[in-house]
Formats: C-alpha cells, structure tokens, sequence
C-alpha cells in the first residue's frame, strides 16, 4: 500500500506521513498527562528521556549513525540535550497537573514563530514586516490564554484527575510550560549553529547528555512505589513512539518533502490534542481556547508569507 501510494500518489503519501506525526505529537501530551497519574510528573518527565535516548542509542548503532564526534560535537550535543530536550521534556508533565493538553499544545504551537525570532537575535537573520506582525499575532493569541488561565478559566485547566493540591499562582505553570516552549525553539537555532551531522547521532547524543538532567530528576522526585504496567507503557510510548520514532518520521518527512512542509504539523496539534485530551481526560474546549488557537495560526500563516 505504502509503495503504491509512493509511486502514483506521493502528495497523499506525504500528507498522511504529516498526519501521523502530528499525531504522534499530540499523543505526547496525553502520555506525559497519562503517565503522570501512574508515576508522578517529575518522573514521568525524566523516564521519557531515559527510555528516548535508550531507544535513539539503539537505533544510531544499527543505523550505523553512531554518536558524533569531536568536542565541539559534544558540546552542541550537551547543550541541545540538557537544555533544550532533557529540560522541557521533565517539566511538561507537571505543566499538565494544571493546564489542559490543548493549552499546553497551543503553546508549543508557537515554536516555529520563536525560532524565527531567536533567529534575528542571535543569527542576525532578516525578518520582515509582515513575520514580525504574525510574531505580534501569534504573541496575543498566548497573552490571551496565559491571562485566562490566570484567572482559572475552566478551559484552561487539566482535568481534575491530574490536578496537584498546591497554593501555586495559577500564573506560574502557563509562564513555565512556555519557557519550556522557548528551550525547544533554541533547539532549533543550534541545529542551524553546528556543524552538518546526521539527525539520528546528534539527536541519540544530546539523549545521552539528557541523562545528566532527567537520572538525578529521577532520583529526587522518585515514583511513589513500584510504577504499574500501564505508567511504564506510558512513559514508553512518550520515550520511544513520540520523542524516538517521531524523530525519525519527521527525518523522513524532511527529506521527502522539505522543512517548511513538516512544520506545518504544528497547526493541527492543539486540535488533535484537544480531541484526544476530551475522550480519554474529559478536558474541555472553550472559546478562549479557540480564540487563542486563532490568532496563534493567523501568526504562524503570516510569518510564513
């Protein structure tokens, strides 16, 4: 079926490539919420990135990647590991003890527009009026949902199975899961910095350095007790199927068709997310959702024009 689509509909193909990896990406928000329940939100966020970077070591050795080279290699390695995937990846299962996975999704939303930004500052790259006005747009559509979930909008907030008893300003998890945002936008502005090297050996070696943050996560914010079948399946699926197999697909779907293409996953996340969140959590979606989710995809359309 694959190879058919391949060679009398490969616009198809790729479309549904695309599809399935904005699956995989909303599904990341409902394993970590998912896991969480079982194991707690720190740990959960830290066994994702043990059982990731377990999976990408696996596949770098039979691929034949293996791991990069050099000092240089290494350090873009550590920094990309530690800051921009082992850092947002523990922190957002306890984003989600208290914001809804289509709240959070809008957020991540937004990275292609802060790697566009960070881009000028620290690349110096051009932008033009019209980026810096869907930058603008798409900043409004967050303000939006931040003062919202601000004020404890009920959209805004996880389901009530999730939620952690805690005297925290409602204000704090909104301004966290962005910055978690803003650590994987700086991802990207590495990725551009270092030097050319395949995807899967930096990726399995920023993994790898990934572990000096998520082990000692992992042993301070233990789980409770022994973790069940069903929090470790969880965690599995965050690990290997959306941070190891979507790193793959997403290779594919760039080489196949082209970054820009693949980017464009991002505008369906937050509604796949909210679709899943709503059957398996009973999360619900308002109009300040939608209102946000708007101008965030009015922003993202204008930056690319």
């Amino acid at each position: 079926m694959i190879r058919w689509l391949d060679r009398n509909q490969p616009a198809v193909l790729s479309l549904v490539m695309l599809l399935i990896l904005a699956t995989m990406y909303a599904t990341g928000f409902l394993s970590a919420s998912l896991a969480t329940l079982e194991i707690g939100p720190v740990a959960a966020g830290a066994l994702r990135v043990i059982f990731a970077s377990i999976f990408l070591l696996f596949v770098a050795t039979v691929t034949g990647a293996g791991l990069v080279r050099g000092g240089l290699m290494w350090r873009y390695a550590a920094a990309y590991g530690m800051l921009c995937m082992a850092v947002p990846f523990t922190v957002l299962p306890w984003t989600l003890t208290y914001l809804s996975n289509a709240t959070a999704a809008i957020y991540y939303a937004v990275i292609p527009v802060e790697v566009l930004v960070l881009s000028r500052i620290f690349l110096g790259t051009p932008v033009s009026r019209r980026k810096w006005a869907g930058f603008a747009v798409a900043s409004a559509g967050l303000i939006l949902l931040a003062l919202a979930g601000a004020r404890g909008t009920a959209e805004t907030m996880a389901a009530p199975q999730l939620r952690l008893e805690t005297d925290i300003p409602l204000w704090l998890p909104h301004i966290v899961c962005v910055m978690s945002a803003v650590f994987i936008a700086i991802g990207g502005i590495l990725f551009q910095m270092m030097p050319k090297v395949s995807p899967v050996s930096i990726t399995a070696s920023a993994l790898l350095t990934g572990n000096l943050i998520a082990v000692p996560a992992l042993m301070l914010f233990p789980p409770a007790g022994m973790p069940s079948a069903k929090g470790l399946l969880w965690v599995l699926v965050g690990g290997v199927i959306v941070t190891g197999c979507g790193m793959i697909l997403r290779g594919m779907l760039i080489r196949r068709e082209s970054a820009i293409y693949t980017s464009t996953n991002g505008y369906v996340v937050p509604i796949i997310s909210a679709l899943i969140a709503f059957i398996a959590l009973g999360e619900t979606v308002g109009p300040v959702a939608i209102i946000s989710y708007l101008l965030v995809l009015g922003g993202l359309l204008l930056s690319r024009s």
